[in-house]
């Protein structure tokens, strides 16, 4: 081989290293994700970046995000109450309407299903309980799972503009401002659920002290509907109270009623 034959190969050899080198350094990779979703979270209300480090799993926080995305303009209104504006409303005359409110339904409720009682949980849901939910609530790990299969594929995709952050960013928080998940998840992201501000009541029918209706979803065609339950407890919701929204219709939840403090009107 001559010299210049040699030159010319090792040339050669060079151009290729570094062509392969510059694709493999710029093709998108799956694993910048939480990258972006830490980058996301940042540009929103400083408590959404303190909670998203809370959540296991990339897919848990884009599922999260998600919501955060979709009600930027409410977040300081929606977001859970601290611990300090819990024992605010403990014993406040705001507790004692709810109070007031959940007793009529509950008089109402037993007086047409003797031998049974209705049971709420009145206690706040307060944030750290409901980061507790989101990482073990199978509806929400089911979500997360095809969330994060479809943002990899979006960033992994041809079109994904990889190396332009800020363009790569807001392609991303497109996509998941406009995804919908499947399953729908159950429960409502960290520091959204209106259980964080007293505006969701949960009711339970017990009888005997055993949970004859209660708060799953697993439960809702034997026990809600079949057994009549849902329908027993509307009937007495409506009666007794015009202060309450509901039932939640997706996904279903017939035991879950929105408060409205301010009387709402029936239809």
């Amino acid at each position: 081989m001559t010299a210049r034959v040699w030159i010319a190969t090792i040339a050669a050899l060079l151009s290729a290293l570094s062509v392969g080198g510059l694709a493999h350094a710029t093709a998108p990779d799956a694993d910048t994700l939480p990258s972006y979703v830490a980058s996301i979270g940042a540009q929103l209300d400083p408590r959404v970046e303190r909670t998203l480090v809370q959540l296991v799993g990339t897919g848990r926080q884009l599922l999260a995000l998600r919501s955060y995305l979709r009600s930027a303009p409410h977040l300081a209104e929606r977001w859970s109450w601290t611990q300090e504006q819990i024992e605010a409303f403990e014993d406040s005359p705001q507790q004692r309407d709810l109070q007031r409110e959940i007793e009529k339904v509950r008089v109402v409720f037993v007086a047409a299903s003797p031998g049974f009682e209705l049971y709420v949980n009145s206690q706040v849901r307060s944030l750290d309980v409901q980061v507790e939910n989101w990482n073990s609530n199978g509806s929400v790990e089911a979500a997360a799972k095809g969330i994060l299969a479809a943002a990899q594929a979006l960033i992994l995709s041809p079109g994904f503009a990889a190396n332009r952050p800020e363009q790569a960013r807001e392609s991303l928080k497109a996509f998941l401002s406009g995804y919908k998940p499947v399953p729908t998840p159950t429960i409502a992201a960290p520091g959204l659920s209106l259980h964080g501000q007293m505006r969701a009541i949960d009711f339970q029918v017990h009888q005997d002290g055993r949970v004859v209706a209660g708060p799953g979803t697993a439960s809702i065609a034997t026990d809600w509907a079949a057994a009549g339950w849902a329908a027993r407890l509307d009937a007495a919701v409506r009666a007794a109270s015009d202060k309450f929204v509901g039932p939640q219709a997706s996904p279903p939840a017939p035991w879950h009623y929105t408060y409205v403090p301010e009387a709402v009107a029936r239809d």
